[in-house]
């Protein structure tokens, strides 16, 4: 996977989606009010860590790390097995991070399965400034972001909208989806403005605190109504698709991973080893790839 390139689909997707600004006024300032109910009631998933094999890293993982102009000898290389899921997630940790790996192994895996399938890699790097995005499935956390659970949720939901996890596809360009945003009065806060992509991943981070927080978003916010069709539209595609953002069960499917390379060209350490395989277990089914990327307009923190 080249993230470079933008498919054509993509491209469409960028010009007709990601471009227009909403002028709908905000239900709320932030979304900060959720965090804590969804560590409340999103719980740890038990895992385990190994050491990835030396010398090599996942390609996907590298190119990011590289764009962003870091060094790639301060990338530490996870795998991280959580009980829900067969094969385990390969994550990529800048040791000068300033939240510990326990902190994204921890909200990484708070995050009900069937969501978390789709995401390919995690990254994260230090920032004076936290925020993130999403590289055709792959999450590149910068800062402190890495700790903040509504971050995870928000991430994670551009891979179900634009890797079509969704009956409607991609959801935020959909004319099902534009045709419920019109008859709301308000988007979820600020953020979900800058373009129904954000739109929809905000109110992901509301479904998911309404589908698994007890009392829900509409027992905490009592305007909640005046984005009620976004949410029902978001409820309704991720229940068909499976709920995807409700805890529980085990992973169905996953993004392949990125080919392992080495950190370092034909560097001694891979020289003498050979490349790890990252195939997905058997039983397995592989998400289809779409080769998009948030950066541009999503800097979420």
């Amino acid at each position: 996977m080249h993230l470079s390139s933008i498919s054509a689909t993509a491209a469409l997707f960028v010009a007709l989606g990601a471009s227009q600004r909403l002028t709908k006024p905000p239900l709320q300032p932030n979304l900060d009010n959720l965090k804590q109910g969804l560590l409340d009631n999103l719980k740890p998933t038990p895992s385990t860590r190994t050491s990835f094999t030396a010398g090599y890293i996942p390609s996907d993982c590298k190119n990011i790390v590289q764009r962003e102009g870091f060094n790639l000898a301060d990338i530490q290389v996870w795998n991280i097995k959580y009980n829900d899921c067969s094969g385990p997630w390969i994550m990529c940790y800048h040791k000068n991070s300033p939240a510990p790996l326990n902190d994204l192994v921890d909200r990484f895996g708070r995050l009900p399965v069937h969501t978390r399938q789709f995401v390919r890699h995690v990254i994260t790097l230090p920032a004076a400034n936290g925020y993130a995005y999403n590289s055709g499935g792959n999450i590149a956390f910068f800062g402190t972001t890495l700790s903040n659970i509504n971050v995870h949720v928000h991430e994670a939901a551009h891979s179900l909208d634009l890797l079509n996890a969704y009956k409607d596809k991609p959801l935020s360009s959909s004319t099902k989806w534009i045709s419920e945003y019109n008859q709301d009065s308000a988007v979820p806060d600020p953020y979900a403005q800058t373009n129904q992509v954000e739109n929809v991943a905000q109110n992901t981070v509301v479904t998911t605190y309404e589908r698994n927080v007890p009392g829900g978003f509409f027992g905490l916010n009592p305007d909640a109504n005046r984005i009620f069709h976004q949410y029902a539209t978001v409820d309704t595609e991720q229940r068909e698709a499976g709920n995807l953002l409700v805890r529980g069960g085990t992973c169905t499917s996953r993004l392949p991973n990125s080919k392992a390379v080495p950190i370092n060209g034909a560097s001694a350490a891979a020289k003498a080893v050979d490349a790890p395989d990252v195939a997905l277990p058997a039983g397995i089914a592989t998400i289809a790839e779409v080769d998009f990327n948030t950066n541009g307009t999503c800097h979420f923190a």
